[in-house]
Parts: C-alpha cells; sequence; structure tokens
C-alpha cells in the first residue's frame, strides 16, 4: 500500500471549506467541514494539556457515543480560556452546523485553531457553516485542508487505498500544525476518513495503536497546544465484511501509515523550519529510557539550532543525552549524524565534523545514538529551529 501526498474521495463523506470572515485575512478560507451522508462510527484522542479548549470539552463528551454526523473547524480562534461563553460558544456553533445539515448537534464535533483568549462571532460561523454545507462535495478535502491552516505554510493531506474483506477501501487524512507541537496524543488538529466498515470499538483500538509511531513521536518546540484533536470516521460506504483477524490488523496499519505521512507533514512544516531530522536513540535498557532521551535531544533548542546552522557540535547531544536522566556509559556511547560516526568507545571523531557538517546541508537526515546497554529503541521526528521561528512567534498576535 502507498499513501500519496493528496487527496482522495472518500466514499461516503463530503468536504468544504469557505471565507466566513472569522479571521482578520479578507477572503482567505477559514471555516472547515466534513459531513457523512449519516452518522458514521467514529473515534478521538485529544490534547492531555490540562488547559482544554472549549471546543475539545465539547467533542470529547460527543465522541464517547462513538458516532458522529460532521465536524466543523475554525481557523482564527483557538476558542481557549473563554469560560462559560466560550463553552456555549462550541455548543452553539456545532448546533448551526447541524441546523444546516439536518442533523443533531450532538453528531458534530467543533474543533478551532488560532489565538488563545479570544471568542470569534457566532453570525459569522452560521453564515459561514450555512455557505459551506452548500460547498459540500466528495473532492472538497482541499479545500477543507485549507481552511483550517494557521501558521501553516501548505496544506497537507494524504491518501491510500488497499483490498480489505473483498472490497476496495479508500483512506484520506489532513492537519494542520506547524508550531506548539509535541503532543501526548496528537498534534493540533488532524483528522482521517475511512468508507471501510469498522465498529467505533476497533477504531478506538487502531488510534491507540497508530500514535506512538506518528502522532506521539513528533516535536516541533515541545509545547504541547490546548486544542489537540485527532478523529478517525469510518462510512462503511465500501460494503465490507466486517473486519477481524487478518484484515483488521492490514487496517490498522493502513491507518498507521497515514497517521505516520500525516505526522511527518507536520514537521516538515515546523514554523520557519528548513531541516527534517529523525532523532533515533538505540541500545537504552528500556523503552521509556530509549524515548526519554530522544525528546531531550529533539527538544533541546542549543541542538536544533546547531541543525539549523549545520553544526554538528557533538557537546550539544552529548549534553542532551546526559540531562535525559537515565542509565549511561560514556565508554560505551556511539553517536552518527547523516550517517558519519562523530563519537564512540568515550572519544569524539574530529576528522568526522567536516563530512557530518556537509550532510547536515541536505534537507533531512538522521541523528542516531546508540547507548548499548539493552535492546530498546526511540524514534522522534524534530525540525531546526531558526530565525523565521523567533520571528513568527515574536509577532503571532501583533
Amino acid at each position: 500500500m502507498d499513501v500519496r501526498l493528496e487527496p482522495a474521495v472518500v466514499r461516503g463523506f463530503r468536504f468544504a471549506g469557505v471565507a466566513a470572515g472569522l479571521r482578520n485575512e479578507p477572503g482567505r478560507k477559514d471555516l472547515g467541514v466534513i459531513a457523512a451522508d449519516s452518522a458514521v462510527a467514529a473515534a478521538g484522542v485529544f490534547t492531555t494539556n490540562r488547559v482544554k479548549a472549549a471546543p475539545v470539552l465539547v467533542a470529547q463528551a460527543r465522541l464517547r457515543r462513538g458516532r458522529l454526523r460532521a465536524v466543523g473547524v475554525n481557523s482564527g480562534s483557538a476558542n481557549c480560556f473563554t469560560g462559560k461563553p466560550g463553552l456555549k460558544l462550541a455548543q452553539d456553533s456545532s448546533a448551526a452546523l447541524a441546523a444546516a445539515l439536518g442533523c443533531a448537534p450532538e453528531l458534530v464535533a467543533p474543533c478551532s485553531t488560532g489565538v488563545i483568549g479570544l471568542p470569534y462571532e457566532l453570525a459569522k460561523y452560521r453564515a459561514g457553516a450555512e455557505a459551506a454545507v452548500a460547498a459540500l462535495a466528495p473532492d472538497g478535502l482541499a479545500d477543507f485542508a485549507r481552511a483550517i491552516m494557521t501558521t501553516d505554510t501548505h496544506p497537507k493531506v494524504v491518501s491510500a487505498t488497499l483490498r480489505l474483506g473483498g472490497k476496495r477501501v479508500t483512506f484520506a487524512g489532513c492537519a494542520k500544525g506547524a508550531g506548539m507541537i509535541e503532543p501526548k496524543m496528537a498534534t493540533m488538529l488532524a483528522f482521517i476518513m475511512t468508507d471501510a466498515a469498522v465498529a467505533p470499538g476497533a477504531l478506538r483500538q487502531t488510534l491507540r495503536a497508530a500514535l506512538p509511531h506518528s502522532f506521539n513521536a513528533i516535536t516541533v518546540d515541545g509545547d504541547m497546544s490546548t486544542n489537540d484533536t485527532l478523529l478517525l470516521m469510518a462510512s462503511g460506504a465500501a460494503g465490507n465484511a466486517p473486519l477481524e483477524g487478518r484484515d483488521l490488523a492490514r487496517f490498522g496499519a493502513a491507518a498507521a501509515a497515514v497517521s505516520a505521512a500525516l505526522a511527518r507533514e507536520l514537521v516538515r512544516d515546523g514554523e520557519g523550519a528548513t531541516k527534517l531530522v529523525t532523532v533515533e536513540v538505540r541500545g537504552a535498557r528500556s523503552a521509556a529510557d530509549a524515548d526519554r532521551v530522544a525528546r531531550q535531544i529533539a527538544n533541546s533548542p542549543l541542538v536544533k539550532t546547531a541543525f539549523f546552522g549545520c553544526d554538528p557540535n557533538f557537546g550539544r547531544i552529548l549534553m542532551a543525552v546526559g540531562k535525559a536522566g537515565v542509565a549511561i556509559d560514556l565508554d560505551r556511547i556511539e553517536v552518527a549524524l547523516g550517517g558519519i560516526r562523530l563519537a564512540s568507545r568515550g572519544a569524539l571523531h574530529t576528522a568526522a565534523l567536516a563530512e557530518a557538517a556537509r550532510r547536515m546541508r541536505e534537507r533531512e537526515f538522521t541523528l542516531t545514538v546508540d547507548l548499548k546497554l539493552g535492546q530498546s529503541a526511540a524514534r522522534i521526528m524534530t525540525c531546526d529551529l531558526s530565525f523565521d521561528y523567533v520571528k513568527i512567534n515574536a509577532e503571532y498576535t501583533t
């Protein structure tokens, strides 16, 4: 199965993205809608940040039923730290979209992304929802993906097809996110649709299995959003037999591959990013140790600025390894950057630094740290920290 960086038609779903005037940029798409032809099986995971936006609270409650008819996503305002009025705004927005679709509000999941502390105008949302419903189309995923962007430089969409239960099954997904990304569940906003027939319980299991190697294995800046939402919806329009055994495992693998592709695109488009770096830690005593070391490296501002400057500064890498607080033996550690060994057996290979610097000029490379103390490993995707990241975030609201 190949995962393609392009949208696809998923039977049972329609999409739209419209300019509702919710942002300050005239004509910019800022309201996206996903609508199923009827209520479909759905599962979701949400931010573990203790500051949760109003739409997250509403969507979490509604996903417990395992069924959705639609998703409404506004950009420009996170509708977070807006108190009871913000909670009512999320509920009223869902009701407006539900009215336009002719379904119960409880079948609509609201999502928001943008500036924290500021609400949006319900009247504009309501008019935008009506326009979006009128514009719904099977091939509208690209418009939806563009409408949910904030500091993203381009829409992020992927798709894949395979045969399951004797039928051709399609997956399509999209995501937004470029900063405030180190999730403990998903990242910012991500939506995956399939026409396979899958029960809500199986969808929940699928998400849990996919997260550790996709949305939970990325970081841009080590900060967790208040609005993180990942939804997986299955229309059943493919007409496949109930998935079990090998077919259910293949469904899970396909969902994991789509998730991983979306997660990769989020890091690639990190705010101001010029490098996509895979940090791989091997030889740890436990999976938790490996993950902790990998995240310390991937989130270190000193390491990330070295990535940006194509500087194979081994001291920064070693500092981050030691900072993780896990068992290490300096005489065993091996470090390679872009396939060039920088250190082993307690010594820095100074002759390798020039070639490592050349490898760092590539758009993508891998940093490998082998602790040589056990069998556990972890991989985290990260990006560099550039001048543009500082500029974007220094002026984000002004």
